[in-house]
C-alpha cells in the first residue's frame, strides 16, 4: 500500500475532520497548560523577572515563526507529490537540514538583538537556552511532515502536547527546588527533547538524518519564500491597527482595542489548525483530480462558515461578561469593540481555506499580493475610521481588512483555476441561520450568557433544518456518538 493511498480513500475527508478536531483540542489543551504555567510563574517571579521571562520567550517565538516560514506546508505538499519512498525521505531530510541551520542562526540574531538592546546576562542566557530548545523542537516539527501528509493527526497532536507538558513539569520542578531565573529556560530544552522523542517513536530514528545539499534546499526554499513573505506581511497587518490606534486615538481607545485584540488572539490559531488538517487532501487532489479538489474546498468553506459563525455569535452575545471576566469591570467598554471585531473571524476562517488552496495548486506567489492588498486596506481604513470612531473604528477596519483578504484570496484562486469557483447554496443557508441567531442575541432583556446559549443553539438548529451542515461533519458527529 502506498504511503499516500489514504489520501485517495473515501474516508480521507472523515479523517481530516477528526484530525482538525484533534488539532483544535490540542491547541486548547496547550492554551490551558500555558495559562497554568503563567499563573505559576507569576507567583514565583517578581513583576520585573516575569516581564523579562516573557520578553525572552517572545523573542524566541519570533524566531520560531520566521524559521517555520511556510516550510512545513510546502514540504508536505512536495512529500505528497513525490514519486517514491526514497524521494519522500530526502524531502524530510532536507527540511531537517534547513532548520538545523536556520534556527541556530535565528537564535544568534535574537542574541545579537539582546546585546544591542543592553539586555542583562541572565536574559541573554535565557535566549540561548530557550533557543536551544527551539532547535530540538524544530527538528521534531520537521519529522511530522509525513505524519500530517498521512492524516495521522493524533500523532502530531501528541508530539506537540508532549512539549507543552514537559515544559510545564520542568518549570514545576524548578519552582519546587527554588531554581534560578535562568534554570526556568531549561524547561524549553526538556520540551524540545520530549517532542522529538514522541515524534521519533512514530516515525523512527532514521528519519532524523539531515541533508545539507544546496541542490535539495533550493527548490524548497524558493517555493516557501512567497508563503514566508505573506506570513510576515500578515503579522504586520494584524498588529498595524493597534499601532495606528495609539497614534490616532486616545490612550483609553488604544487600551480598549488592545483588549479586544488579545481576546481574539485566542481564536486566531483555530482556523489554521482546523483547515490545515485537510491540506494533504487538497495537495493530493491538486495534482490532477480537480473535481475532488473542488468538492473538498466547498466542504471546507461550509465548515469554516459553520464554526466561525458559531464563535462570532457567542462573542457578540456574551462579549461583555467575557471581557469583564478576563479584564475586570474597568474594561467593560471593550465589549462593544469585541462585538464588532469578532466578525473579522469569518474572514479569517475563509482566508485560511483559500490560502491553503493556493499553495496546494502551486499558486502561493499570489499570497504576497493578497496580503499587500489587505495591509493597504487596513492602513487606509484605519486612518479614516480610527479618528472618527476610536477603538470601534479600529475594529471596523479589522473586519474590513479580513473581508478584503478573504475576497482577494478567493478571486486569485478562481482566476487561476475557474473550476474551483464555490457554490453559494449551503453558504447562503448558513448566513440565513446565522441571522436567526443574531436576532435572538439582540432580544431585549435577555441575560448575556443565556443569549449566547440560545443564539448558538438556534443557529445550529436552523442550519440543520436547512440542511446547511456539511454531510461529512454530521457523519463525524454520528460516529463519535456511536449512532448507526
Amino acid at each position: 500500500m502506498s504511503e499516500t493511498d489514504v489520501l485517495g480513500e473515501p474516508a480521507a475527508g472523515r479523517r481530516a475532520i477528526r484530525g482538525g478536531g484533534l488539532r483544535v483540542a490540542g491547541y486548547g489543551a496547550g492554551a490551558v497548560l500555558t495559562a497554568a504555567t503563567s499563573v505559576l510563574l507569576l507567583r514565583y517571579l517578581s513583576v520585573e523577572d516575569f516581564g523579562a521571562y516573557v520578553t525572552v520567550t517572545s523573542l524566541v517565538a519570533i524566531v520560531s515563526g520566521i524559521t517555520e516560514a511556510g516550510l512545513g506546508l510546502v514540504a508536505q505538499r512536495e512529500w505528497i507529490g513525490a514519486p517514491n519512498t526514497r524521494e519522500r525521505s530526502e524531502i524530510v531530510s532536507t527540511v531537517v537540514g534547513i532548520r538545523l541551520l536556520t534556527t541556530p542562526l535565528g537564535v544568534l540574531v535574537a542574541l545579537a538583538f539582546g546585546v544591542a538592546a543592553g539586555y542583562q546576562h541572565m536574559l541573554l542566557l535565557g535566549i540561548a537556552l530557550a533557543g536551544a530548545g527551539l532547535v530540538v523542537a524544530n527538528v521534531a516539527a520537521s519529522l511530522t511532515v509525513p505524519l500530517g501528509a498521512q492524516l495521522r493527526f493524533g500523532a502530531v497532536t501528541a508530539a506537540e502536547l508532549a512539549r507543552q507538558v514537559a515544559i510545564m513539569l520542568a518549570i514545576v520542578v524548578v519552582v519546587v527546588v527554588g531554581g534560578s531565573f535562568a534554570a526556568l529556560f531549561l524547561a524549553h530544552i526538556a520540551g524540545g527533547i520530549a517532542m522529538l522523542a514522541v515524534t521519533m517513536a512514530f516515525v523512527g530514528a532514521a528519519a532524523a538524518r539531515p541533508s545539507f545539499s544546496w541542490q535539495r534546499w533550493r527548490p524548497l526554499l524558493i517555493a516557501a519564500a512567497p508563503v514566508a513573505a505573506a506570513a510576515v506581511v500578515n503579522v504586520v497587518y494584524l498588529r498595524l491597527l493597534v499601532v495606528l490606534t495609539s497614534l490616532l486615538a486616545s490612550a483609553e481607545d488604544t487600551g480598549l482595542f488592545a483588549t479586544s485584540y488579545r481576546i481574539l488572539e485566542v481564536f486566531a490559531g483555530v482556523p489554521g489548525l482546523m483547515m490545515s488538517a485537510a491540506f494533504p487532501i487538497l495537495a493530493y487532489a491538486g495534482g490532477g483530480d480537480e473535481p475532488r479538489l473542488a468538492y473538498a474546498l466547498q466542504r471546507m468553506i461550509e465548515a469554516a462558515l459553520l464554526v466561525s459563525f458559531l464563535i462570532v455569535l457567542i462573542l457578540v452575545a456574551a462579549g461583555e461578561p467575557i471581557v469583564v471576566l478576563l479584564g475586570g469591570d474597568e474594561y467593560r467598554e471593550a465589549a462593544g469593540v469585541l462585538q464588532i471585531q469578532a466578525v473579522a473571524l469569518v474572514g479569517a476562517f475563509l482566508t485560511q481555506v483559500w490560502a491553503l488552496a493556493l499553495v496546494a495548486v502551486h499558486k502561493q506567489r499570489a499570497l504576497i499580493a493578497v496580503n499587500v492588498v489587505a495591509l493597504s486596506t487596513a492602513l487606509i481604513g484605519g486612518s479614516i475610521l480610527i479618528p472618527l470612531a476610536g477603538a470601534h473604528g479600529a475594529a471596523l477596519a479589522a473586519v474590513l481588512g479580513e473581508a478584503v483578504l478573504a475576497t482577494t484570496c478567493a478571486v486569485m484562486l478562481v482566476r487561476a483555476r475557474p473550476a474551483l469557483r464555490p457554490s453559494a447554496g449551503r453558504p447562503l443557508r448558513l448566513v440565513g441561520a446565522a441571522l436567526v441567531g443574531v436576532a435572538i442575541a439582540l432580544v431585549p432583556g435577555l441575560p448575556d450568557v443565556a443569549a449566547a446559549v440560545l443564539s448558538a443553539t438556534a443557529f445550529l438548529a436552523v442550519a440543520a433544518l436547512l440542511r446547511a451542515i456539511p454531510d461529512e461533519l454530521l457523519e463525524a458527529v454520528r460516529r463519535y456518538r456511536g449512532a448507526p
